[in-house]
């Protein structure tokens, strides 16, 4: 199996969407706009687009997902309880922030906490909720694709319409079990490992 991901910082927010190869196979992790660099490199490549999951409803990660399923006729995978995110500019935050109104029509399929399996991709997914009531996380072999639950050094704010930091030190926990040599994928800023993170996050040690 040749495994690879590839990073692209999209949009004003610079979201990292992360392209996930597994052979001929790709599975999109928070599209933040519709790059037609991303969009080339997948197509030159034969890829075959098994799907686009969604971290969280925010519009920072979401705003590139029509034009991706339209081009590749993909599913739309989230947790359910961000799904409202997709059609209200407030809860996405775009209305917020001053910015064009972001909506997506894509009509979302929900994947709760557990083992998940998107055509060749198979991996776990990690309800962690407070950056969003929906947020969660993607453990795809060694790999921890974060969202805005942890950054290198930083963890999601909580200041957002959905934000809880309550709900946040919950999830916060869910790294003290985890393997401590995963590498960690945020959705925004630079790759970390989670070794690094237990030792000198300030958040996870709270």
């Amino acid at each position: 199996d040749m495994k690879k991901i590839e990073t692209y910082v999209l949009g004003m927010v610079q979201v990292n969407c992360y392209v996930l190869w597994q052979d001929n196979h790709v599975l999109i992790i928070d599209p933040g706009t519709a790059s037609s660099k991303l969009m080339k490199d997948i197509d030159d490549r034969g890829g075959i687009v098994d799907g686009i999951v969604l971290t969280h409803g925010h519009f920072d990660h979401i705003g590139g997902v029509d034009a991706l399923v339209e081009h590749y006729h993909c599913p739309l995978y989230m947790n359910a309880w961000d799904k409202d995110m997709l059609k209200d500019a407030y809860l996405n935050a775009s209305g917020a922030m001053g910015l064009p109104e972001i909506i997506v029509h894509t009509k979302p399929q929900f994947l709760d906490a557990g083992k998940h399996t998107i055509g060749v991709f198979e991996f776990q997914f990690i309800y962690a909720p407070g950056h969003s009531s929906g947020c969660s996380m993607i453990l795809w072999d060694e790999n921890l694709f974060s969202g805005d639950v942890l950054f290198a050094g930083s963890i999601g704010r909580t200041d957002l319409p959905d934000g809880d930091m309550g709900k946040m030190r919950n999830s916060l926990r869910i790294f003290k079990d985890l393997d401590p040599s995963i590498k960690i994928y945020p959705g925004h800023g630079p790759v970390t490992d989670l070794r690094c993170e237990l030792q000198q996050n300030p958040y996870l040690n709270m």
